[in-house]
């Protein structure tokens, strides 16, 4: 059955808390979302459309905005939240090569998306959820309160079978004659963008009385 569809008021309020749930280090960049959600029927897929102050399909963009970005094997589908934004999906993840921050062993990885509890599959615009079993290069930002890392939505998991895996137009960063993944993101994280400060809040404009009390008119000789 369809839904009533989310009110422009009710995305701006999961905006913020999607600002939230990404942590600390992507707060600022969420600048706007909104749901279909209430168009989709049970076993369909809605989308959130999120809209970011920086474009997270350039490598150092997205090095700049993670935390930590590693890459790892998903190894076990661990359940799922909903912290106020929507549903959200945890993943155990086998690390297996650090590029940037200090994960080591096995950790959480959270996604933003999942089954809502009437059957409808809610995901970011463009987003797929990962894959028991698949390799990824993930790029997230740690949640304190949660004590797992989340994804940067659509382009902080990006399949990868092999780090080592040919990378053609990537500088070879270690010198070894090949350029591969591997090289990919180091070289990401060594020229990674400063994403630290969130762009400045525009100034406030003052609006008019909506029934401006007129001016009485001078009276002569006054």
């Amino acid at each position: 059955m369809n839904r009533k569809p989310i009110s422009r008021r009710t995305a701006v309020v999961v905006a913020t808390a999607v600002i939230a749930a990404l942590g600390a280090g992507t707060a600022g960049f969420v600048a706007y979302q909104e749901s279909d959600e209430g168009n989709a029927a049970v076993g369909e897929t809605a989308e959130m459309h999120l809209t970011f102050d920086a474009d997270f399909s350039v490598d150092t963009n997205l090095a700049g905005g993670a935390e930590d970005l590693f890459y790892g094997k998903v190894t076990a589908l661990k359940g799922q939240k909903d912290l106020g934004v929507g549903p959200e999906t945890q993943y155990a993840v086998a690390v297996q090569r650090v590029f940037k921050g200090d994960v080591t062993g096995t950790v959480v990885v959270n996604q933003l998306g999942g089954t809502d509890e009437e059957g409808v599959l809610l995901l970011p615009e463009g987003d797929h959820l990962l894959q028991v079993g698949k390799r990824y290069l993930f790029a997230t930002n740690y949640n304190e309160e949660q004590r797992f890392n989340t994804l940067i939505p659509v382009h902080g998991d990006q399949p990868i079978p092999d780090t080592e895996a040919g990378a053609p137009g990537v500088p070879d960063s270690d010198g070894n004659g090949q350029a591969t993944m591997s090289d990919r993101w180091v070289a990401a994280v060594r020229d990674q963008a400063d994403l630290s400060t969130a762009p400045p809040e525009p100034e406030p404009t003052e609006e008019p009385e909506e029934d401006p009390t007129p001016k009485a008119s001078p009276t002569p000789g006054s």
